[in-house]
């Protein structure tokens, strides 16, 4: 009897354990789309596990997120948004300093496009200028004038616009 009582314990403690581990709660709120498109591709628990990271100033985390280039779609702006508010929760020099590890073609051919999603997901509530609060994450970016002058629109709230 007592190694049954052992055994339904040992049982309880490794369910518990177990559940734990499978519900990570993520520090910033993941969207909707963003969601189902990491659960398809079998990968929000890892994507929740680096967004977590990052926001505990994990540089490694920061910049396997900041790498990303298969999320597509509608999820791509909110992975736009993700990254963004990473920016705002973790500084323009902490920030600026991963960026400057990602390789140019990377920031050309995804980043700018996850940043303009990202503030244009949400425009209406931004309030701020990056160019402006964020200049080193800006510059990091490597931005020409042309796109210089589509990113600063995309990212200036509208009502600052008029």
């Amino acid at each position: 009897m007592r190694i049954y009582t052992v055994v339904k314990r040992m049982f309880f403690l490794i369910v518990i354990a177990v559940s734990s581990v499978s519900c990570i709660r993520p520090a910033l709120i993941i969207p909707d789309n963003l969601e189902i498109k990491l659960r398809d591709k079998k990968s929000y628990h890892h994507y929740v596990k680096l967004v977590n990271r990052a926001m505990a100033k994990d540089t490694i985390a920061l910049r396997e997120l900041l790498m990303m280039n298969d999320i597509g779609d509608a999820a791509s702006y909110e992975h736009g948004d993700i990254l963004i508010q990473l920016l705002e929760n973790l500084g323009d020099e902490h920030y600026s300093k991963v960026l400057s590890s990602i390789p140019t073609k990377q920031k050309e051919v995804f980043l700018q496009s996850y940043f303009e999603a990202g503030m244009d997901i949400r425009k209406s509530e931004y309030k701020i200028q990056i160019d402006k609060e964020y200049p080193i994450t800006f510059n990091e970016l490597e931005f020409d004038e042309k796109r210089r002058r589509i990113f600063i629109s995309s990212c200036v709230c509208a009502d600052r616009l008029n």
